[in-house]
């Protein structure tokens, strides 16, 4: 049809004019029909085209309607999440000034706690176990040094004087001002200790008492003011253990120094427990460490009851120092590295701490097997290893278990 058109295009008259007009008549039908079809055909592609896609916006529309409705249903459950954080805002909000408030109260209960602890111990530091700072008229031996000595010169005696006042702590020497010349009372003037923990007047007064017996012994007698004054001491930590609700590292009666004359060994463990109780209260105070000395008993008291510590009658966590704990271990400036002549063993915590607390209960009451049951089971038990021995021993030893529980057994309802 395409030639034929093309032809008609080349020779609109033609050859012979009448039959060329017809034949593009024809064709022109032809070409009208076919364009006709080619219409139908595509009219029938767009129908088709037309119908999926209304399939597909049929599904579409499903899909956005159930988007739709996922949407609200989501929308409509965010409002009552929001309504939801909302309200536990609020709430939190509520709890937060409730806590603040308790917070508040809290800290009120703690301030009104504390200075309440704080009187009470002050009152009784003034009234029942005062605790005071007494001078001691001793001459620095380096001054009695150089009286004796003229040729001494001053520098060497301030050596010397130095040196008595230092102090070998935690690793590293140390400036110790009150190593002597002062000493600390309890109670009463009557009643001191040396300030620098030198506690060896003692045990050098019970050994010497060992040896030489006689009334001076007992009227000239440091052990006497030494004991009391360590007595009051451990009185004291205790009472202020329970005052400000600190449970105490090592378990120390009040009676331990009011005993008979202790020999150096338990002596110097028990001051040695009474130091690291005073150390650790001071520690819960948050009493300052540049006063403290793990040697001196009564003055660590002092500045712990002391009107001038700032956090007397506190509660809460406190840490301990490392240091001081380190350097615990009490010095014997008289007889370091000398053995006891008592032949104590070494002391140790459980039985200081524990040693007086056991409690004798009483053995719970058996039955008691007759003596018969005894000999039946020795009796059947060999009746029945005999022959099983020859097989093996675990069916001897299952065997005469099995005896022994009967003849127990029935030893026991022969005897109800």
């Amino acid at each position: 049809i395409q030639n034929l058109a093309f032809c008609v295009f080349l020779y609109p008259e033609g050859p012979n004019g009448g039959l060329w007009a017809f034949s593009t008549t024809i064709l022109f039908h032809v070409f009208q029909r076919w364009k006709i079809m080619s219409c139908k055909m595509r009219i029938e592609q767009l129908k088709q085209t037309i119908c999926k896609e209304n399939e597909e916006m049929a599904k579409n529309s499903e899909w956005l309607l159930r988007i739709k409705d996922e949407n609200q249903k989501l929308y409509r459950r965010a409002q009552r999440h929001q309504e939801k954080k909302e309200k536990i805002q609020r709430h939190n909000r509520k709890l937060g000034e409730l806590v603040e408030k308790r917070n508040f109260d809290l800290r009120g209960q703690h301030e009104h706690l504390a200075n309440l602890r704080r009187s009470h111990v002050l009152e009784l530091t003034s009234v029942i176990f005062p605790i005071e700072e007494v001078k001691i008229g001793m001459r620095d031996p380096a001054d009695v040094s150089s009286e004796s000595d003229n040729a001494m010169t001053s520098s060497t005696v301030s050596k010397l004087a130095e040196a008595r006042r230092t102090t070998y702590l935690s690793g590293r020497w140390v400036c110790d001002d009150h190593n002597g010349d002062t000493s600390i009372s309890i109670t009463g003037p009557w009643i001191t200790l040396p300030s620098n923990g030198d506690y060896s007047a003692y045990y050098n007064w019970v050994e010497e008492k060992k040896t030489t017996q006689g009334p001076e012994m007992e009227h000239n007698n440091p052990a006497y003011t030494i004991s009391a004054a360590l007595c009051y001491a451990t009185q004291l930590a205790n009472i202020l253990s329970h005052i400000l609700d600190v449970n105490l590292p090592k378990k120390l009666y009040n009676s331990e120094f009011c005993g008979e004359n202790l020999s150096r060994k338990k002596f110097t463990w028990a001051v040695k427990k009474l130091n690291a109780n005073i150390l650790y209260l001071c520690f819960s105070q948050h009493v300052n460490l540049d006063f403290l000395h793990p040697l001196h008993t009564l003055r660590n008291l002092m500045y712990l009851v002391s009107p001038e510590t700032e956090h007397l009658g506190r509660s809460g966590p406190f840490e301990v120092s490392a240091d001081l704990e380190d350097s615990m271990e009490f010095v014997d400036p008289s007889g370091a590295g000398e053995t006891d002549e008592s032949g104590d063993e070494h002391i140790s915590d459980e039985e200081t701490d524990l040693g007086t607390d056991w409690e004798n209960l009483p053995s719970p009451r058996f039955c008691d097997i007759p003596s018969q049951t005894a000999e039946m089971l020795q009796s059947q038990g060999t009746q029945a290893s005999q022959p099983i021995a020859a097989s093996s021993s675990a069916g001897g030893m299952i065997s005469s278990a099995a005896a022994s529980v009967t003849s127990w057994f029935k030893a026991y309802t022969g005897h109800r």
